[in-house]
């Protein structure tokens, strides 16, 4: 046992000193002030990196876009009536997109675009997606002389019988409803939407129009956009160039984006709160747009929002993951006039959905890295204190001329 005692004394990397051959200077004294105020300052440092919260970021190839990608979306129009605006959703080549998932609201609004009318017919409507016009053709009925497609048979939502098996206007159903005594309902007929709009349709008016919904649309390259309807042209009361006229005239694309938004209703994520997080907190990139305006003179503008749509993954320290759509976005205003053939006025949404995922996670040091941090800081101030005190003591000596005492 005495030497395996002993061996351990051998290994002894501390060599004690006795207290009598210890020697205490002032600049020793100084010295060591010195190192405990610096090491008292790069602890506190280190405590405070090593418990901060970081971010680490990185882009990875997304495989799967997931079933679709959900847009919620809020614009008001201060100078377009409600009867003139319709929403569409179109894919990458223009063809309009069948199935979309919708729900989509109009509201009429005063001209200080505040007050909601509730007091006008139709304030507050469902709007199926659909049925834009995006060029002079989609509204310029035939002329006089050339051959007019055949009316197709349209749907007497029951009321059909051997005399009348289609029914292809508004009348048409009133007239089978009525034979058979049933209640009409105009406003859940299809071929009446026409004398419905032109009866809610004030050209004299300066309302405006808000419309909100959200949009369930494919995870790849599309648009969806707010254009004038189709609809007024079934109501027989505007034909050819005077339709197209008339949207030019009362189309104006003056607008106010109040949201948009890409991703998962905020009822399941908290508003912004995460996105802010991901990139600082001045900044949004998942509804930079909500609140802008833009203001037309005129009705003949089609304004174009190009946006370039990130899918985000964000992982904080407590486990959760939040999915966030980012977006960058461009625009571009085009100027068109009746007759150019250029379009019609509206405002179009053109996305596309990056290949690319970014992902931000939140890490800390944790508690081994700050032991070694520690440990460092008490070690190497401790050694650097010696070497100064070391050195400042051979220097006092060399000024005393007695080289022979060197600490």
């Amino acid at each position: 046992m005495a030497d395996v005692m002993a061996k351990l004394r051998n290994m002894d990397m501390y060599p004690k000193t006795k207290d009598e051959f210890r020697v205490r200077t002032m600049q020793g004294g100084v010295s060591s002030l010195f190192a405990v105020v610096v090491a008292v300052i790069l602890v506190r440092s280190e405590l405070k990196h090593s418990l901060a919260v970081s971010t680490h970021d990185r882009l990875f190839v997304n495989s799967s876009h997931g079933d679709g990608l959900s847009v919620r979306f809020e614009l008001e129009f201060p100078r377009a009536n409600c009867e003139l605006l319709a929403i569409d959703a179109n894919d990458e080549s223009g063809q309009p997109l069948e199935g979309v998932q919708q729900h989509v609201i109009k509201t009429r609004l005063d001209t200080n675009g505040r007050r909601v009318l509730v007091n006008r017919k139709a304030a507050n409507s469902v709007h199926k997606v659909g049925d834009t016009a995006t060029s002079e053709e989609h509204l310029a009925a035939p002329d006089e002389g050339e051959a007019k497609p055949a009316a197709a048979c349209g749907d007497c939502y029951g009321a059909q019988d051997d005399e009348r098996p289609c029914c292809a206007t508004c009348d048409d159903v009133r007239a089978a409803y009525r034979k058979r005594g049933w209640t009409f309902h105009e406003h859940t007929v299809a071929q009446c939407a026409g004398e419905l709009a032109e009866a809610a349709l004030d050209l004299d008016s300066d309302e405006g129009c808000s419309i909100k919904g959200t949009l369930e649309l494919p995870a790849v390259s599309g648009n969806f956009h707010v254009a004038p309807g189709r609809h007024l042209q079934t109501s027989g009361l505007f034909k050819g160039m005077d339709l197209v006229q008339l949207t030019f005239d009362k189309f104006n694309v003056s607008h106010t984006v109040k949201q948009l938004r890409f991703g998962p209703d905020e009822r399941s994520l908290e508003p912004a709160r995460a996105s802010r997080r991901v990139v600082g907190p001045d900044v949004d990139l998942s509804s930079q747009l909500d609140g802008e305006s833009r203001t037309l003179g005129d009705g003949y503008g089609m304004h174009q929002y190009y946006l370039k749509v990130v899918p985000t993954v964000y992982k904080n320290l407590g486990g959760t993951t939040r999915e966030l759509w980012q977006y960058s976005v461009t625009e571009h205003v085009r100027h068109v006039a009746p007759g150019s053939g250029k379009g019609l006025p509206g405002v179009f949404f053109f996305y596309e959905v990056s290949p690319l995922c970014a992902e931000f996670v939140e890490r800390r040091n944790g508690w081994l890295a700050l032991l070694t941090g520690l440990a460092a800081i008490v070690g190497g101030v401790a050694a650097t204190a010696g070497a100064a005190d070391r050195a400042l003591a051979w220097a006092a000596a060399c000024y005393k001329g007695e080289r022979g005492i060197a600490a």
